[in-house]
């Protein structure tokens, strides 16, 4: 295993999802969709995959790339919600000759993500460079609702580099780390929340943590 970081080539724009995306969690995603490993399985493998210190991966959040040429923007995208009956707790409301339902669950309804429009995204990690490659190709996407073409991924690179997995080039916090891992004089600077700081992230546990800033990398002048 080695310093690394990886370069995601994205052809469609991103749904942002309420905390940073982390390259752990979309190597455990890789390996939810394509295998039928537990839990337990793909966390023995994924430990072959990435390095541990402190029982955190060596894994950064996601860091937006703009040039002068090629900016990143932000918008709002829109998407149609419907309710699937299996998921209907209510009782269905029965014909009646003079009533039509117009309302409740029964209505289509809109609900509106955060997008981000950006050519290249990047990750540092400290793991193993040609299965890294391979399972975010076998991804193929990042960020929500990707089942629906957004946040493609259209090419992975893959160059060695520094360990900037925690902190990076300007000592700024890459990724949600516990509290006691970040100095207090850093701490006053990021949100203080009580999340989970490794996959998977929905149901590990959820411990005093910090989340980075936004993460944003300016390329030229």
């Amino acid at each position: 295993m080695k310093p690394i970081k990886i370069s995601l080539e994205i052809s469609s724009p991103i749904l942002v999802p309420k905390y940073p995306i982390h390259l752990d969690a979309l190597l455990y995603a890789s390996y939810q969709l394509n295998t039928n490993l537990s839990d337990t399985e793909i966390l023995n493998e994924l430990e072959k995959v990435l390095a541990k210190e402190d029982g955190i991966f060596k894994a950064s959040a996601l860091r937006y790339v703009r040039t002068k040429q090629i900016p990143i923007s932000m918008c709002e995208w829109s998407l149609v919600t419907r309710t699937h009956w299996i998921e209907w707790p209510y009782s269905f409301h029965e014909r009646e000759k003079t009533i039509i339902v117009k309302g409740g669950g029964f209505r289509k309804r809109v609900t509106a993500y955060n997008a981000i429009l950006t050519a290249t995204v990047e990750f540092h990690a400290v793991g193993e460079p040609r299965k890294i490659k391979y399972l975010l190709e076998s991804l193929g996407f990042i960020g929500l609702n990707n089942s629906q073409g957004f946040g493609e991924i259209t090419a992975v690179e893959i160059d060695d580099d520094d360990d900037f997995c925690f902190f990076d080039e300007e000592g700024e916090l890459a990724r949600c780390l516990p509290l006691h891992m970040v100095s207090s004089e850093k701490a006053q600077h990021y949100l203080r929340v009580k999340n989970s700081v490794k996959p998977p992230y929905q149901s590990s546990e959820r411990v005093d943590s910090l989340l980075p800033n936004f993460r944003l990398k300016t390329i030229g002048n």
